[in-house]
């Protein structure tokens, strides 16, 4: 075969192979982004859009002191919104309707939960199809752009078999799509949260500077996009500091090969001082998670930050508290653990949490349609257990070592891992979107599982080979 220009045939095959990665990956997104219209409606949708209004606040009409939280006014509803929702997503959905041509004034007020479907249509809280498509792109966008950061992690956990199917699994999983196509923060928040364990991988194995501000910026972007995005930062942060302390520890009992005491002093020390700044670029990179997020929320902005951070924690105590007397509610642990199971492997989107939306005549049609279309990923019977299996064999894999893999990456990946299972098991409420966080886990360990066993075994086939060979003489 002639190749073109001064190519050889390994480039050409390099080439070729990147190319298809390409296609592959805009292929996933393409299919992520088509089902974004028809995906049916849900109420917080009409909230993240109505408090989209800040955008043109702060941006467009510049008038910050609007957004800062004084806790000697009287609180509103949109103040409280404020504290307790990420920004990230609302400030891109108002920069979304702005370059479609909307303005403030066509966005729906708040939705009123204690008012019914026909209340909140007619008073105008339901948003207009037109603001709603704009508003839920950049979710659909975040989320498109996670597979992309998917198969990068599966690149770094198994190669380029590992990669493909992550990607194929998270692109294809229904409840990631019902949830990640809606204009709510978890698009994004899926999307930084794996931007930052990519990026903790990276820092994990080389401690550089630039790692440390890229996982910073990483982890401040996941937090500001929904405060729920703190489990997964802290726990790739506790994997880091906990790496670079077993490499210091090791470091400082590593005997020096100089047989000169002073000089073995001096050698030791200065490896042990070379293995300290990756800690300290670890303390940095903090510091910028907590620089963003005050960057990304300017309700923070000239107040007390302890104090506003009290009030936040209170906040969501209440709401806890709330949440565990509404229908749906786990009674306890037990039944915490059995809904985990059930969430995990039944793969069926939940489309609302309240019951009463099963009466609603208009999202039962935008339901069938929805479920009807090609868009929905993942259906088959059965699939959720499959993949959960898949996932159980790839964490094995990952904590014995087998094949082998660099410390670094099974410690970032399974303390995220476990991480996600405690924080998902510990959810008081049956509501399938609070079990999100675990999903892009489990399909990373599940595209690791089968490619891991198979290189197990072509391992230990070639080791029996070898063994078999005569020896030479």
């Amino acid at each position: 075969m002639i190749y073109p220009g001064n190519l050889t045939h390994d480039n050409f095959m390099i080439r070729l192979r990147r190319l298809l990665d390409t296609l592959f990956l805009l292929a996933l997104a393409a299919y992520i982004l088509a089902g974004t219209t028809l995906t049916p409606f849900h109420a917080d949708e009409a909230t993240q859009i109505h408090m989209s209004r800040d955008f043109a606040y702060q941006l467009l009409q510049g008038d910050y002191a609007r957004l800062r939280y004084d806790p000697a006014a009287p609180l509103t509803a949109e103040t409280q919104l404020r504290l307790i929702n990420g920004t990230v997503n609302k400030y891109a959905i108002g920069l979304a309707w702005w370059l479609a041509g909307y303005t403030v004034d066509d966005l729906n007020s708040d939705w009123d939960w204690g008012g019914g479907w026909d209340y909140n249509v007619s008073s105008g809280r339901l948003p207009s199809d037109g603001v709603l498509n704009a508003a839920r792109l950049p979710s659909a966008l975040f989320t498109a752009a996670g597979a992309v950061v998917m198969f990068a992690l599966g690149w770094q956990l198994g190669g380029r078999p590992t990669a493909y199917l992550a990607a194929l699994l998270y692109a294809l999983h229904p409840v990631l799509l019902l949830n990640g196509r809606r204009a709510m923060m978890e698009g994004s928040l899926t999307f930084f949260s794996l931007l930052t364990v990519l990026a903790a991988l990276r820092f994990a194995r080389r401690g550089s500077w630039a790692g440390a501000l890229a996982l910073g910026v990483a982890g401040g972007l996941t937090i500001a996009s929904k405060h729920t995005g703190a489990a997964t930062v802290a726990a790739v942060f506790v994997a880091c500091g906990v790496w670079a302390v077993v490499r210091l520890a090791a470091q400082a009992l590593i005997p020096s090969p100089s047989s000169n005491e002073k000089a073995a002093t001096r050698n030791r020390i200065g490896v042990v001082r070379s293995e300290l700044y990756p800690f300290l670029r670890l303390c940095v990179a903090a510091l910028v998670v907590m620089g963003v997020f005050l960057v990304l929320n300017p309700a923070w902005w000239g107040g007390d930050t302890v104090q506003i951070g009290q009030t936040i924690l209170q906040w969501r105590t209440e709401l806890l508290d709330i949440q565990a007397q509404l229908p749906g509610a786990y009674a306890d642990s037990g039944e915490q653990g059995a809904g985990w199971l059930r969430f995990v492997t039944d793969m069926q989107p939940q489309y609302y949490e309240i019951d009463s939306w099963s009466d609603i005549p208009a999202m039962q049609v935008q339901i069938a349609a929805y479920a009807a279309s090609p868009w929905t990923g993942i259906m088959a019977d059965g699939a959720g257990v499959v993949i959960t299996l898949l996932a159980l064999v790839g964490v094995l894999l990952l904590l014995i070592g087998v094949p082998a893999q660099p410390t670094p990456t099974r410690l970032v990946l399974i303390v995220w891992a476990l991480a996600m299972v405690a924080i998902t098991w510990s959810s008081p409420l049956a509501w399938q979107r609070y079990y999100l966080p675990v999903y892009p886990a489990i399909a990373l360990l599940a595209a690791y599982g089968p490619v891991g066993v198979w290189r197990w075994w072509r391992a230990v086939r070639a080791a029996r080979e070898q063994a078999a060979k005569p020896a030479q003489i």
